[in-house]
């Protein structure tokens, strides 16, 4: 059903009687009634660019927040997107497994996904953590979950990693967390001088 154009000169005029007597309420506050048709033209031009900004500022507010809610709700779309892939070609391959008696084929699709996978979060800036044996034990990187005596180890450095720590950029994703040495025993370091005759004397 078409909108009566009656209608709508109706309410256009109703609402241009009352910005006009808004334009005459304010005025009348601020003494402009009885200015000179100069004043009262220039006082009427200011107040419809306000009404315009207020109008356009309302509009801009409406826009940001859609914006703002649009990135929290999508701004992981290209990541979602390329993580797609790799689980095409996980699903193929576990789909090529079913048919094979062999387990090799299984083994080097999943290999290929891994290596995929790994190639994806490098493109979005992952990057893994080194928490490799025998080095510095970082709290700002790494987390660690047990300390343990080790003669291999020197003290405050990592012995094992239990799970890999990931970095977007320089931002911590998750630490690594690992098992740091504490040192030989106190037991073993006794020993260890009273095997070495040089430091008896």
């Amino acid at each position: 059903m078409k909108p009566d154009n009656k209608d709508n000169s109706k309410g256009q005029m109703e609402l241009d009687e009352n910005n006009e007597q808004k334009e005459t309420e304010i005025a009348e506050e601020n003494n402009i009634v009885g200015a000179d048709t100069g004043q009262a033209q220039e006082y009427k031009d200011l107040y419809q660019k306000y009404m315009r900004l207020a109008a356009d500022f309302e509009n801009f507010k409406k826009r940001s927040a859609k914006e703002r809610a649009d990135v929290i709700a999508y701004g992981n779309e290209e990541l979602i997107k390329a993580l797609l892939n790799v689980l095409d070609n996980l699903e193929r391959a576990l789909e090529h497994s079913e048919s094979q008696d062999d387990s090799r084929p299984l083994l080097e699709g999943v290999k290929l996904v891994h290596k995929q996978f790994l190639s994806c979060l490098e493109k979005f800036h992952v990057q893994h953590i080194d928490a490799s044996q025998g080095k510095e034990f970082d709290p700002r990187l790494h987390q660690a979950i047990e300390r343990v005596e080790s003669e291999d180890v020197k003290q405050g450095h990592i012995i094992s990693e239990m799970l890999k720590g990931y970095m977007l950029k320089d931002r911590l994703l998750r630490p690594a967390l690992v098992i740091v040495s504490k040192g030989a025993s106190v037991k073993e370091e006794a020993a260890e001088g009273a095997g070495n005759p040089d430091e008896q004397y």
